[in-house]
């Protein structure tokens, strides 16, 4: 049922035994104006969001001005709570701000979470009548201003007379008002609040009359009254009929036709060792156009994990999807906009569309370990892979760059390599074959043992702006002289090359001298452990194969923003976690890394997680890979890692917290991880065995885009040393 609000006095306070146990949902489209529920929304005007788990109770606001907290329910738009008329498990009333324009961004939080943003788009006006039936249909609300009568069939309103219509969604005024508050007397409320003259216009049984007076109804909040008087030349039957039309926008307006016969499908469908596979992160949709003249088609897709949203605009009868998220059910609808606007539209039923899995298919020929192509032709393990874009100087420019754990060395280390040529998407051995420094750079483990290395591991090279110095930043893990494995951050001296992070003459940190105080290799702690003087973290017993997530895609180059968030191996957490390897969660507040901990004290956790990494999907959006380690099929004895399966969850930080980062309680949930599907070469695919042996990989777009996107990776059959291989993604 929809629950009307037309003013805060008009809403009854109820209750509710029901309690929501889970994150609030809003209903696709569901967020539209409290008059005649449709998308015409202005500044100021009534708003109705539908959908499910809301609130926990049915309460009304009980004064002026509206609290933005009913009962611990919020409604936030782009980011900031608003004033509430009314919550319900099923139906929130509330009013948005004045100021706003374009598209907005609408969710509902509560006790149980926050559900997923809805965008809106913010006319200047939108006028609409609050009528008789409370539905925005039908006759409108027209008072004697005498004495304040309904004005009815029985008791029209006659020549000469002044009569008063109330209405929502005539926008700005002047004075200002802050949202929430009533509009002004003239006295003790404060001045009356107009909108601007010649603004509104209204016409009465066909005929135009002056407007007396249009702006907020006095003690009331988002209720707006419109004052004039009868024409002498009405007629005996009354006033019959009211329009008012604001720049354009007329509450005349009635629903169009929908588009027909919308089908939504797969994309991009081709062949690989047998298998048909489509799409992974688009879809298109077609559909048959209404009678009528249509100005443009607005295609939303929601998804089934999150009810995230991607809307695109189209003039065409046909659209095709992109930026979706893999392995994951949509439901696609279309609008057909009579104007442009939008007032008069058609909106379709929505129609069900799944893309499909992630398919990786690993570089060389045949289907074992012997045909794979290596990509470096000493690479072992712990391979990461950074691009640099053309300012990064003559060595890297347009380069892609490893940092990786080399074989044939006595001690480990962690060197580089680098692509010969700049990098192109037409040229595969410009992103898939490096040329290795053989351990003349990096990293290597000390003899003997520094106080904090003992033990050189993983690592990730993250280019550093311009303003934070324009080199590069090596994190990587370290075991020291305790047995602890901590996260270390190294800056490079060569500036953007990120070949040598040693301050004196030799290019590579390899002595005991080298990592301790005063030496050429100045190590910061990033991650530390439990009793850690610095960095230390509570809980934390060791912390490994560490990942920055930062946004590639829009630079190439990492530029600190606070609420960078960081990935990283952790063990058994007792009292928090049963799983052996599980994954923390740090976040960069400019000057330190933070590890994120629950209201229990344990660090909050992605469970069951091995060498996780996160891709930059665009805007704040990621994909986390991660390998499950639960799941033992297909495991060799010996002592090669087995990872088990690899699977996606996606991140989008525009759910919870500041919309500008990933907070953790952005990430879905792990239950909804898909599967990724590994093929060899010939197409076959990867057994259980294979894909566990799959270890140290990094997810790159070579290009900046995701076009083309690869991965690197350390592989072994669960018997040889592993080798440094490539994948592509066939069907991004």
């Amino acid at each position: 049922m929809r629950i009307p609000c037309l003013t805060v006095l008009a809403c009854l306070v109820l209750t509710s035994g029901l309690r929501a146990q889970i994150a609030p949902v809003i209903t696709p489209g569901g967020v539209v104006n409290g008059i005649d529920y449709s998308t015409a929304i202005a500044p100021g005007m009534v708003l109705a969001v539908f959908g499910s788990n809301l609130a926990a109770n049915e309460v009304a606001a009980s004064d002026v001005p509206l609290p933005n907290n009913l009962d611990g329910t919020t409604v936030e738009v782009n980011g900031q709570a608003v004033p509430l008329f009314f919550v319900s498990g099923g139906q929130v009333n509330a009013q948005l701000p004045f100021g706003l324009s374009g598209a907005v961004q609408v969710r509902v939080r509560n006790a149980s979470g926050v559900s997923a943003a809805a965008t809106v788009t913010v006319l200047p006006t939108a006028p609409r009548f609050f009528t008789k039936t409370a539905d925005g249909q039908g006759e409108p609300i027209v008072l004697h201003s005498a004495d304040f009568a309904l004005v009815t069939p029985a008791r029209p309103g006659v020549a000469g007379e002044f009569l008063t219509l109330y209405l929502s969604g005539l926008g700005a005024v002047t004075p200002a008002v802050v949202a929430g508050q009533p509009g002004g007397d003239g006295g003790k409320l404060g001045p009356v609040n107009r909108v601007a003259d010649g603004v509104v216009s209204l016409s009465v049984n066909g005929k135009a009359v002056p407007v007396l007076f249009a702006g907020l109804a006095p003690g009331f909040v988002g209720l707006y009254q419109v004052n004039f008087q009868v024409p002498s030349d009405i007629g005996a039957a009354g006033v019959t009929a009211v329009v008012t039309t604001t720049e354009g926008a007329s509450t005349d307006a009635v629903p169009l036709a929908a588009p027909t016969v919308l089908s939504v499908g797969n994309t991009g469908t081709q062949t690989v060792g047998g298998k048909v596979i489509s799409s992974s992160g688009k879809l298109s949709a077609q559909w048959t156009a209404p009678g009528y003249t249509v100005d443009h088609y607005v295609v939303t897709a929601t998804e089934s994990v999150q009810h995230t949203q991607v809307s695109v605009n189209s003039s065409e009868t046909q659209v095709l999807l992109t930026g979706l998220k893999a392995g994951t059910e949509y439901q696609v609808g279309v609008t057909a906009c009579g104007d442009a606007a939008c007032l008069r539209s058609g909106t379709t039923a929505a129609v069900a569309g799944t893309t499909g899995n992630e398919y990786w298919q690993l570089q060389g020929t045949g289907n074992s370990l012997a045909g794979l192509s290596r990509i470096v032709s000493d690479g072992n393990a712990k391979i990461s892979a950074t691009r640099f874009g053309p300012e990064a100087g003559p060595v890297t420019a347009n380069r892609l760059q490893l940092y990786y754990g080399p074989s044939g060395q006595t001690r480990q280390t962690l060197t580089t390599a680098i692509t010969s040529t700049a990098t192109t998407s037409t040229v595969m051995s410009s992103y898939l074959s490096f040329v290795s420094s053989r351990g003349t750079t990096g990293l290597i483990t000390p003899s003997p043992a520094a106080t904090r290395v003992s033990q050189m591991n993983t690592g990730q090279g993250v280019p550093l702006s311009a303003a934070m110095g324009g080199k590069v930043r090596l994190f990587f893990e370290a075991q020291g002289t305790d047995q602890k494995t901590r996260i270390f951050s190294i800056d490079s001296v060569d500036g953007y090359t990120g070949q040598d992070f040693n301050s004196g003459p030799p290019t590579t940190c390899s002595t005991a001298a080298d990592y301790s105080a005063g030496g050429g290799c100045t190590l910061s702690v990033a991650v530390g452990v439990e009793g850690d003087s610095v960095a230390g973290n509570t809980r934390i017993s060791n912390a490994r194969q560490q990942k920055v997530g930062y946004p590639t895609l829009a630079d190439w180059r990492w530029n600190g923003a606070a609420g960078t968030f960081m990935v990283f191996t952790t063990d058994t957490l007792a009292g928090c976690t049963t799983s052996n390897r599980n994954h923390g969660y740090a976040v960069w507040d400019e000057n330190v890394w933070t590890v994120q901990y629950d209201s229990k004290g344990c660090p909050k956790l992605f469970t069951s997680a091995q060498a996780a990494f996160p891709m930059h999907s665009g805007g704040v959006k990621y994909r986390l890979y991660y390998g499950d380690p639960s799941v033992q099929t297909g495991k060799l004895s010996g002592n090669l890692p087995f990872l088990g399966p690899k699977k996606m969850i996606y991140g989008d930080g525009t759910l919870f917290g500041q919309t500008d980062r990933v907070d953790f309680e952005d990430w879905e949930n792990q239950g909804k991880a898909r599967d990724i599907v590994f093929l060899w070469p010939n197409g076959d695919t990867l057994d259980d065995t294979a894909e566990g042996y799959i270890d140290d990989y990094h997810f790159l777009a070579p290009t900046g885009s995701l076009d083309l996107q690869v991965m690197y990776l350390a592989i072994t059959n669960g018997v040889e040393a592993p080798i440094g291989a490539g994948a592509v993604l066939l069907n991004p």
